[in-house]
């Protein structure tokens, strides 16, 4: 889990920064999760280098308000977004599979936007998406640099 902004230099030209995110918050006492919770809305509204936030949902499980407050929020703000859904090789014993689950957090997006972001179906154990979204992070550095943007 993590609990400190991390910065990971990627080829000497820009950054993938990760935030700590949920898990953090659930474990932090309230004023620190209020004040984490400000901090990341206002991170993400004001970072004007900002390209694009890779929110991580977990697909072995249905979706969490959470997680959609969350995509909503993000979509509001009009701050770019695509969602990464993880642990798509994992069941839950009593529960659906991930393949209904992604459907079924899509649906409930869909149901206040007319188009998804970007998503994709990843797994840590078995490298699936992994060419999928170190492609799409590929296409975006190549669009901010034809933009001239710095992409961090």
């Amino acid at each position: 889990m993590t609990k400190t902004i991390n910065h990971f230099l990627i080829n000497d030209s820009w950054y993938l920064v990760d935030l700590p995110g949920y898990g953090y918050a659930k474990t932090a006492g309230k004023s620190d999760r209020a004040s984490w919770l400000t901090f990341t809305k206002e991170y993400f509204a004001k970072r004007q280098a900002l390209v694009c936030v890779l929110l991580l949902v977990d697909g072995s499980i249905p979706p969490q308000q959470v997680d959609l407050d969350c995509a909503n929020w993000l979509a509001e703000a009009q701050v770019p977004f695509s969602i990464a859904f993880t642990k798509c090789d994992a069941r839950k014993k009593s529960g659906p599979t991930p393949a209904a689950n992604i459907k079924a957090f899509k649906a409930e997006l869909l149901k206040d936007y007319e188009q998804l972001p970007a998503c994709f179906e990843t797994s840590a154990q078995l490298g699936q998406g992994r060419v999928e979204v170190l492609g799409y992070l590929a296409s975006l550095r190549q669009l901010e640099a034809a933009e001239g943007g710095h992409f961090l």
